[in-house]
C-alpha cells in the first residue's frame, strides 16, 4: 500500500497549473490573491499542500494553516496561528496574539509588518477550510489582502460553499466579487479515478475496483478511503501486479466505508479513534490519553496504527483525522451514553488546558441539563468577552446561550438584553428588533427596560435608521426612574439621530440634557456624544464659533476622563468646526492626532468618518486626487466594517469629486450606489446626498433638473445654512443655478442667507468673500467679484478662488484685468486637476492651459497618465518606500496610499513595485 504524498493530485493539472503561477508570482514580486472553491474532501487540501511546496521550491516564505469551527470564537486566531507557523520562521510577526493590542491597532501593525517583511523576502499565505476563519481574522485579510497587493504577498483560500453567513464564508464571497482569481474544483473524471486508485494501491487496478469507486461520484477524499479501507479489511487482492475486489458486504456509501475502515482496526485503535473523534481540532495524545485515563506511551501503537491507515494524520498543532468528514463518520459510531461522557470529561480537560470557553461550553451542552447550565454562563461571559473585536460571532455565542434555556427559564430575560445589544452591533437589526420587543413585553425593571432600548436606538443610529433610533430612544425616556446614566446615554444618542431627521432644536435639547445628566453622573461619554450633537447643531445653523466650542470642550473631557469618553473620538467634529473657520492646517493636525489615537484605541467604527472629514479638508484645498483616494479608502473601509451609513456620506463626495474632475460616468455609478444604500433605509444630511445629486444633476441635464432636486435644500437654507458654512463656494454656484433657471427668487435668498451668516461669523473671510462672490453673480458687479476675489486670497481655499477668479474674468471691464484673472483661474484649476472647471474656462474665456512644472519623464513615457498625487507616491514607491513610509511622508493615510497604487498599477499596466521602479529608472530624465 502506497501512502499519498502532498503533491499527489490526480485531473487537476489545469489547477495546479494556475496555483503554480500564483505563487510563483509571488517570487517574481506580484502579489495577489485566489480562493480554491469546492465541496468537501474534493481535494483542495492535495492542491493547497502542493501549491505551497512550489512557492517553498521557489524561495517564497509560507505561512499556512486549516481553519476550524471553533476558531470563530478566538478572534485573529487563524490568521495568527498561520504566521506563526511562517516557514522559514521570523521574528517580526511573532507578537501576533502574544500582546493584548486592541482591534484597528493589531490590522495596522501587522500590514506594516508583513509589507516589512515582504519587502525582503517574499510570501505566500495559505489558509485552508477558510469558512471557519474568526471574525477578526476575516476583518483583517479584508483589509489587508488589497493593502498588500503591491507588495510580494500571495493569498491561498480554500473553502467549501457552505456553512453560508461565516465571517469567513462572507469574506470569500467578497473576494470573489472583487474579482480576485477562483478555481473551482468538480468531481474527478473516469481516468483520473483509476489514476487515484492505482497510486493509492501501488498496482493497476481491474473493473472491480473501478466499479466499486465508481459509487464516490468522483470525491478523491471518499475514493481513498475506500481503497484503504478495502486494503485494511482484505478485500482487495492484488495479483500478477492487478488488483481486483473480493468478498461480500462492500462498502456502499461513505458512512459504511468509515465503518468497515474501522472494523479493519484493532479494538484498541478504534477506541482512541472514536473517542478523539469528540475534539473538533487537532488533538494531542496527552489529551487523548487523559480521555481514555490511561498514560500516554499506551496508546503509541494505536495512533501509529491509525496514521498507518491514513485515519489520522500528524500535523503541527497535534494529530488530526484525514478529513473532518472521516471524525464525524467515526463521531457518529457513539452512542448516546457513551457520547455523554466522552464530552464531560472533554470539557474538563479542555478547560484545565486553558482552551477556548467556546469550546468547553460546546462539550458541556451535550452533557444533559446541568452541563447546559454551565455552559449558558461560560458563553454568556465568552460573548461579553470577544463582543469589541467579534461582534459577529459574540452574537452567534450568545443566540446560542439564549438557545439552550428554556422558554420560561428566570435567566432568560436578562440574558435576552445582553443579547438584543449584541445583535444590534452585530448589524443583525431585524433579529435584535424581534428579540427586543419579545424580551420588552415580558416585564422588565426598568433599567433593564430602559438599556436594551438604549442598545437598539444605538444599533438603528449606527445603521442609519435615524428616525427608529428616534423612537426607540423616545420609548427608553419616557419609562419612570431611569437611572441618571442611561438617560444621559439615551438622550446623547436621540441627539445624534434627531440631527440627521431635520429635527435641530430637538437635537440640540438632547445634546444639552445628556451634557448635563452625563457629567451629573459621571457618564462622561454620553456628555462627550452629547456635546459633538450640539457642535453639529450649531455648524448647520451657521454659528461657527458655537461649534468650535462645543466640541473643543467635549475634547478636553475626553483628553482628561479617557475611558469610554476618548471612545466617541470628538477631534473628529473639532477638526470639522476648525476647517469651518477656516483654519486648515490647525484641523489637518486635529485629524492626524486623532487618527493616531483611534488607531491606539482600536475603535475602527470611526475610521470613514476620518476618510471623510479629510477627503473634505482635501477638496476645499484643491488636493482633489488625494481627496478622491481618501474617499475611497473610506468607502473600501466602511463596507469591510458593514458600516453602511457611514459609506453614504464619502460617496457623496465621491459624486462631487468626480464632477469636478470632468468625469460624469463615475459620478453616476457613485449616485447609482448611494441611492442603492438609502433604498434600504439609511439617511444621511441633506449635504451629502441632494447637495451631489443636484451638483450631478446640473452638469448631465442643466440648471433646471438640478434645482428642481435642490429647491427644498435651498428654501431650508435660513434655518440651515450649513452648506455654505463648510463650502462657500456654494453660495455661487446655487445663485448660477438658481438664475439660470429663471428662480430670482431664490437666488436672492441664497445670497441674503450668505450675508447673513458672513455678518453672523465676522472673523470668518471665507464667508465674507462667500457672500461678495453670490451677491455679485446675481447683480453682475464687478467690484463685489473683485472684492470676493481679494478676501478669497487670504483663505486656503483655492477651488473657490479659482471660482471667483472666472466670474470676475466674466464680468471685468478692463479686458487685461480680465486676461490676468482668467489665466489665474485656469492655473488654479490645472493644478487642482478640476478638469470641468478647466475647460469651460479655457472654452469661454480662452487662452492656453498654464502651468510652470518641468518635465520630470521622457517624452511618450506611459508616466504622464499618473496624476500629480499619483506621481508623488510612484516616486516614493519606486525609491523603496513602504506604502506606510510614503503615507508618513505625504501626511496622508496608509489607505490612501493603498489607493493611490492600486491606480498607479491598473493606469501602467504594472504587477509589481518592481516594475514600477524599473520604469521610473527608465524613463526618469536626469537620472
Amino acid at each position: 500500500m502506497i501512502v499519498l504524498t502532498s503533491t499527489d493530485t490526480f485531473g487537476r493539472d489545469s489547477e495546479l497549473a494556475v496555483l503554480r503561477r500564483a505563487v510563483s508570482g509571488a517570487a517574481d514580486g506580484i502579489g495577489g490573491c485566489t480562493i480554491v472553491t469546492g465541496s468537501a474532501g474534493i481535494g483542495k487540501s492535495h492542491l493547497m499542500r502542493a501549491a505551497t511546496r512550489c512557492a517553498q521550491a521557489r524561495g517564497v516564505s509560507v505561512a499556512t494553516r486549516a481553519a476550524f469551527e471553533l476558531d470563530r470564537a478566538a478572534p485573529l486566531i487563524t490568521l495568527a496561528s498561520a504566521l506563526q507557523q511562517l516557514r522559514p520562521p521570523q521574528p517580526p510577526v511573532g507578537w501576533v496574539r502574544e500582546e493584548d493590542d486592541a482591534q484597528y491597532r493589531t490590522i495596522e501593525r501587522l500590514g506594516a509588518a508583513l509589507e516589512d517583511y515582504a519587502a525582503q523576502r517574499p510570501l505566500v499565505i495559505a489558509i485552508d477550510d477558510a469558512q471557519w476563519m474568526d471574525e477578526l481574522s476575516a476583518l483583517a485579510v479584508a483589509e489587508l489582502v488589497p493593502a498588500l497587493a503591491s507588495s510580494p504577498v500571495h493569498w491561498l483560500f480554500a473553502h467549501r460553499p457552505a456553512p453560508t453567513g461565516t465571517p469567513g464564508q462572507q469574506l470569500m464571497e467578497r473576494l470573489i466579487r472583487d474579482g480576485h482569481e477562483q478555481v473551482t474544483l468538480g468531481t474527478l473524471d473516469d481516468d483520473a479515478v483509476r489514476r487515484l486508485c492505482a497510486q493509492v494501491v501501488g498496482a493497476d487496478v481491474d473493473n472491480t475496483v473501478l466499479a466499486l469507486a465508481g459509487g464516490c461520484d468522483g470525491n478523491p477524499l471518499q475514493v481513498e478511503q475506500l481503497v484503504h479501507t478495502l486494503h485494511l479489511t482484505g478485500q482487495l487482492v492484488v495479483a500478477d501486479g492487478i488488483a481486483t475486489v473480493v468478498g461480500e458486504e462492500l462498502p456502499s456509501s461513505f458512512i459504511t466505508i468509515v465503518d468497515q475502515m474501522l472494523h479493519g482496526l484493532s479494538s484498541d485503535t478504534q477506541e482512541l479513534l472514536q473517542a478523539a473523534s469528540v475534539f473538533g481540532r487537532p488533538f494531542s495524545i496527552e489529551s487523548a490519553a487523559q480521555l481514555l485515563e490511561v498514560r500516554p506511551a499506551t496508546l503509541l501503537k494505536q495512533v501509529r496504527e491509525a496514521t498507518t491507515a491514513r485515519v489520522l494524520v500528524d500535523e503541527d498543532e497535534g494529530l488530526a483525522f484525514v478529513h473532518d468528514l472521516v471524525r464525524l463518520a467515526v463521531y457518529g459510531t457513539l452512542g448516546d451514553a457513551v457520547s455523554t461522557m466522552l464530552h464531560r470529561q472533554a470539557a474538563a480537560i479542555t478547560r484545565a488546558e486553558g482552551r477556548s470557553p467556546v469550546e468547553v461550553a460546546g462539550h458541556l451542552l451535550k452533557t444533559g441539563r446541568s452541563g447546559s447550565r454551565e455552559a449558558v454562563t461560560i458563553l454568556h461571559e465568552a460573548a461579553l468577552e470577544v463582543a469589541p473585536v467579534a461582534p459577529s460571532t459574540a452574537a452567534d455565542l450568545i443566540v446560542h446561550a439564549l438557545g439552550a434555556l428554556g422558554e420560561h427559564d428566570p435567566g432568560r430575560v436578562a440574558l435576552a438584553a445582553d443579547t438584543v445589544g449584541l445583535l444590534a452591533s452585530a448589524g443583525r437589526l431585524e433579529q435584535a428588533h424581534d428579540l427586543g420587543e419579545t424580551a420588552l413585553q415580558a416585564g422588565l425593571d426598568p433599567r433593564t427596560e430602559a438599556t436594551v432600548l438604549h442598545g437598539l436606538a444605538e444599533a438603528f443610529k449606527h445603521a442609519g435608521q435615524n428616525r427608529t433610533a428616534v423612537e426607540y430612544a423616545g420609548r427608553g425616556l419616557a419609562i419612570p426612574d431611569v437611572p441618571g446614566a442611561v438617560r444621559a446615554k439615551l438622550c446623547a444618542i436621540r441627539a445624534h439621530a434627531r440631527f440627521y431627521c431635520g429635527d435641530m432644536p430637538g437635537a440640540d435639547e438632547d445634546g444639552e440634557t445628556a451634557t448635563t445628566t452625563g457629567l451629573g453622573t459621571g457618564e462622561h461619554s454620553a456628555a462627550v456624544f452629547g456635546l459633538t450633537a450640539r457642535s453639529l447643531v450649531a455648524q448647520a445653523q451657521g454659528r461657527l464659533d458655537d461649534a468650535y466650542g462645543h466640541a473643543e470642550r467635549a475634547t478636553g473631557i475626553a483628553d482628561t476622563v479617557r475611558g469610554e469618553a476618548a471612545h466617541r473620538h470628538p477631534r473628529i467634529w473639532l477638526g470639522d468646526a476648525q476647517g469651518a473657520l477656516d483654519r486648515f492646517d490647525e484641523a489637518e493636525q486635529t485629524y492626524r492626532r486623532g487618527r493616531r489615537e483611534s488607531e491606539r484605541l482600536g475603535t475602527s467604527w470611526s475610521t470613514p468618518l476620518w476618510h471623510y472629514y479629510h477627503a473634505n479638508l482635501l477638496t476645499a484645498r484643491g488636493r482633489l486626487d488625494d481627496a478622491v483616494a481618501e474617499a475611497e479608502a473610506g468607502v473600501a473601509v466602511a463596507l469591510n466594517l458593514t458600516a453602511y451609513a457611514l459609506a453614504v456620506p464619502l460617496l457623496g463626495t465621491l459624486i462631487r469629486l468626480a464632477v469636478l474632475q470632468g468625469d460624469l460616468p463615475q459620478a453616476q455609478a457613485h449616485l447609482t450606489h448611494m441611492h442603492r444604500r438609502t433604498a434600504a433605509g439609511i439617511s444621511a444630511a441633506p449635504e451629502d446626498i441632494i447637495w451631489p445629486e443636484g451638483v450631478l444633476q446640473e452638469a448631465i441635464a442643466g440648471p433646471g433638473a438640478a434645482l428642481a432636486t435642490l429647491a427644498g435644500m435651498c428654501d431650508a437654507l435660513p434655518d440651515r445654512p450649513v452648506l455654505i458654512a463648510t463650502d462657500p463656494s456654494a453660495a455661487a454656484t446655487l445663485v448660477h443655478i438658481a438664475t439660470r433657471a429663471d428662480d430670482p427668487d431664490r437666488a436672492r435668498l441664497v445670497v441674503t442667507v450668505a450675508r447673513r451668516l458672513a455678518e453672523r461669523n465676522p472673523g470668518v473671510v471665507s464667508l465674507a468673500a462667500a457672500a461678495d462672490h453670490a451677491e455679485g453673480v446675481l447683480t453682475a458687479d464687478p467690484w463685489l467679484l473683485r472684492a470676493a476675489v481679494e478676501r478669497f486670497r487670504r483663505t486656503p481655499r483655492r477651488l473657490a478662488l479659482a471660482a471667483a477668479l472666472e466670474d470676475a474674468a466674466l464680468s471685468a471691464t478692463d479686458p487685461a484685468q480680465g486676461s490676468a484673472w482668467a489665466a489665474e483661474a485656469i492655473g488654479i484649476v490645472t493644478d487642482c486637476r478640476a478638469e470641468r472647471a478647466r475647460r469651460r474656462l479655457e472654452f469661454s474665456l480662452g487662452g492656453p492651459k498654464t502651468t510652470t512644472e518641468e518635465p520630470m519623464f521622457r517624452p511618450g513615457s506611459p508616466l504622464y497618465q499618473l496624476t500629480p498625487a499619483e506621481r508623488g507616491v510612484a516616486l516614493r514607491v519606486a525609491d523603496g518606500s513602504t506604502n506606510r513610509q510614503v503615507a508618513s511622508d505625504l501626511f496622508l493615510s496608509r489607505h490612501t496610499v493603498d489607493s493611490h497604487l492600486r491606480k498607479i498599477f491598473t493606469k501602467l499596466g504594472l504587477r509589481s513595485r518592481v516594475e514600477l521602479a524599473n520604469l521610473v529608472m527608465r524613463d526618469r530624465l536626469n537620472t
